[in-house]
């Protein structure tokens, strides 16, 4: 047999393919499409014929991009998607053809159910198109990657998206002023948090594509200081840019990042987060105790977390939940070998209030572990604070409900000054 050149062979199996008819030549179309999906390899002149020729064109749209053949014919669907994906690898002609053709469809199907192997392969046509011929705006990919990723957290998906989180890699990891700017142009709160819980889960998967960029850090905690005092205010009408979902995942995302070592010389630094997360604790505390507080009040009760409890079962979704764990444990992180904090720790009068949060809450689990901690912080190597809490006597063990219904003895510490 006379050997043909990639691109006219490319040719003759799109021809054969074109003369068929898709719903009576499924088997027949499937063994071309492996032929011609093997073909793009060969050559670049391979794929700019497939990504130039309109009539496949418009064979993709009718595969790839109808629901009923995502459904109905996935294997054709799937080799239909491949075979796009090898005309644009490498080759900056085709991706612009490709994209020009396809482009818009392309974005919105990468994000939409039913999730699995389509959308991966969408955005890693989407990814090579970007890495290459810069086509796709940085708005619309991260956009695209939100709305992915919100798909995943409504479905609970466990399937691996690997070229979401390549995509997502460009912006947290090595562009954060321009991952800044996307997050600041999405339309709704709904997407900006979602964004959020993103870099959220990065962290809790120990930054696996690279430390998160330093300037979308500085950037997180600015935000949280601008738009912090929205949380005691969560009752009121906010506008979306103060909505307090928002700030309690910045604040997640704090506690999270400093106390890793590689995140936490970013925030040891900026004293200006101390203070604001400080003393938003106080304040919460404060109002807290108000008759009429708009914050929940401790759960320290078995009957209040048991199933018969006349307390609303989605507590665990409301704003307050763990918000007094997420600030004592920023204040513990930033207090670590910090003498500046420490410092400003003495001069606020912090540690009356950490001792305060020394007690069991269910709607703030761990909160008295890491006051704990935050006080030990405050104390070590500083002979001022350790002063404070010598200066406080024992009373005997505070009254905890929870623990008196477990016939424990043990309980949050009652203090008072020994002055008084």
């Amino acid at each position: 047999m006379a050997h043909v050149e990639p691109h006219k062979e490319t040719s003759e199996v799109l021809e054969q393919i074109l003369k068929l008819n898709i719903a009576e030549n499924v088997a027949e179309i499937t063994t071309l499409l492996k032929n011609l999906r093997l073909v793009l390899t060969q050559s670049p002149e391979s794929q700019r014929t497939l990504a130039k020729n309109a009539e496949f064109a418009r064979f993709v749209r009718d595969v790839v991009f109808n629901p009923i053949m995502r459904t109905e014919h996935r294997t054709l669907h799937i080799l239909t998607l491949q075979v796009l994906a090898n005309s644009v690898v490498n080759n900056e002609e085709s991706q612009a053809a490709i994209w020009q053709a396809h482009g818009a469809q392309i974005a919105e199907q990468a994000a939409i159910a039913p999730l699995g192997s389509s959308n991966n392969v969408l955005l890693m046509i989407m990814y090579n198109i970007y890495m290459g011929a810069r086509l796709p705006g940085d708005q619309l990919v991260f956009e695209t990657c939100v709305k992915l990723w919100q798909a995943i957290i409504e479905t609970q998906t466990d399937y691996n998206f690997e070229y979401l989180h390549f995509l997502m890699e460009q912006f947290i990891v090595k562009d954060g002023r321009s991952c800044v700017q996307c997050y600041q142009q999405l339309k709704s709160v709904e997407e900006r948090i979602t964004f959020l819980d993103y870099v959220a889960h990065y962290l809790r998967e120990d930054s696996p594509n690279g430390e998160i960029n330093n300037i979308l850090l500085q950037f997180f905690a600015k935000e949280f200081r601008l738009k912090s005092d929205c949380i005691l205010r969560e009752t009121i009408k906010l506008r979306h840019q103060l909505h307090p979902r928002e700030v309690h995942t910045l604040l997640r995302i704090i506690a999270s990042a400093s106390g890793s070592e590689k995140y936490a010389k970013t925030y040891a630094a900026d004293q200006s987060l101390f203070i604001n997360v400080s003393s938003l604790l106080r304040c919460v505390i404060a109002a807290g105790k108000e008759p009429d507080s708009c914050l929940d009040k401790p759960m320290t009760k078995l009957e209040e977390v048991a199933l018969s409890s006349n307390i609303d079962a989605d507590y665990e979704a409301r704003v307050s939940f763990e918000l007094k764990t997420l600030l004592v444990r920023c204040t513990a992180n930033l207090l670590y070998e910090n003498v500046a904090n420490r410092g400003y720790c003495l001069d606020t009068q912090l540690l009356p209030a950490l001792l305060e949060c020394t007690v069991m809450d269910a709607r703030n689990p761990l909160m008295r572990e890491w006051s704990i901690l935050a006080i030990r912080n405050a104390c070590f190597k500083c002979p001022e604070a350790q002063q404070v809490i010598a200066q406080l006597t024992l009373q005997g063990a505070a009254p905890n409900d929870l623990l008196s219904e477990l016939n424990l003895d043990l309980g949050a510490l009652r203090i008072t000054d020994r002055k008084q």
